[in-house]
């Protein structure tokens, strides 16, 4: 089981990459404009060179780039990001950058937009993790937001975000199949309805959080 901070979309996914320059892309601006938005810049650096090097063409470096800082954990681009998606792969060359960006297989790329439309969680082989979408957190010491252990979570309402406590206080989660975002709420927040196939698991001994979806049979 991990016991760091992390996406099971993120696992055998390199830490970063060294994309080229973009005609009307600042590249250093967008990799400070994903990590002010809660992302991984040198993974954004990664999905971007990865797509690069399958499509070259000027008038699709844009949307890359929109994929690419969303891959990297930038959860307030996802919507934008699944937009110029389902443009990209009607595609041939940008079907295969697109895959690239996301890091998947070319043949799940339509699997991958049809189930994100319902399901922002989805990723192949969730399942197969026995739900794992993501662990959050972590103790404070070694670098984490926690110090004490998480010991209870629940939706906030609205699609993929949650609050859970730690200690005395309770914190906002937002979090998608490629981020997460942990802010300290002012106040223990109201129960809301939930979607039932998704929780917060908490444990004992552990200063982690875990997303988990129930998948279907």
């Amino acid at each position: 089981m991990i016991r760091r901070p992390g996406h099971l979309a993120n696992r055998d996914v390199p830490a970063s990459g060294a994309p080229e320059q973009v005609p009307g892309v600042d590249l250093a601006l967008a990799a400070h404009n994903v990590r002010a938005a809660g992302g991984d810049a040198g993974r954004f650096g990664a999905s971007l060179a990865a797509a690069q090097r399958l499509d070259a063409a000027p008038e699709h470096a844009v949307s890359l780039a929109g994929i690419a800082a969303w891959r990297a954990g930038a959860l307030a681009l996802r919507d934008d990001a699944l937009a110029r998606l389902d443009v990209l792969r009607a595609d041939a060359a940008g079907r295969r950058a697109v895959a690239a960006a996301l890091f998947l297989a070319e043949d799940a790329v339509d699997e991958f937009a049809e189930r994100q439309a319902s399901d922002r969680f989805w990723w192949p082989g969730r399942a197969e993790a026995r739900g794992y979408v993501c662990a959050v957190g972590g103790f404070r010491g070694l670098g984490g937001a926690w110090t004490a252990p998480p010991d209870a979570g629940r939706s906030l309402g609205d699609d993929g975000v949650f609050a859970i406590r730690s200690g005395a206080d309770w914190w906002r989660l937002d979090a998608d199949v490629f981020g997460s975002r942990l802010v300290r709420l002012d106040e223990q927040p109201r129960a809301a309805a939930s979607d039932s196939r998704t929780s917060i698991v908490c444990l004992e001994d552990s200063y982690l959080a875990w997303v988990h979806v129930k998948d279907a049979a």
